[in-house]
């Protein structure tokens, strides 16, 4: 493959990579982006000892959060479309955990918690079609 195509392939794909995307760390497929890092723009409070976490927004109806991270895993709840969750964020170390789990097929899944920080001890799919950064109305 020739340079010239392989520039001309790499235009092409940044040309479908969202504001969203350059947010997070992130991999494109397709039309879709995983997030691997739950990192996003906004960032949300909760009360001591836990660290408040960034915000992002549920894009699709009855999004399923699983009690671990995988689809075969049971959906400890359930949310619907607009809801604004935060990252339940981890510690390692000194250092917030911000990498999101991954699956057995390497796909990433975001723990996440209320607005106000209340533990809802499940996993979302960290991708695009089911969750986006949350933006300020």
């Amino acid at each position: 493959m020739n340079l010239h195509r392989l520039i001309g392939m790499f235009l092409a794909m940044t040309a479908f990579t969202s504001v969203e995307a350059a947010l997070a760390q992130s991999t494109v497929t397709g039309r879709t982006t995983d997030y691997f890092s739950n990192e996003a723009p906004i960032q949300g409070t909760a009360p001591r000892p836990l660290m408040a976490g960034t915000l992002w927004q549920v894009r699709s109806s009855g999004l399923n959060c699983r009690s671990q991270a995988g689809a075969n895993y049971a959906t400890a709840r359930r949310f619907q479309k607009g809801e604004i969750l935060q990252v339940d964020v981890g510690r390692g170390g000194s250092d917030e955990v911000l990498s999101n789990a991954k699956d057995k097929h390497g796909k990433p899944w975001m723990r996440v918690r209320s607005l106000q920080g209340q533990d809802y001890n499940c996993y979302v799919r960290a991708n695009s079609l089911y969750i986006q950064p949350y933006k300020r109305k």
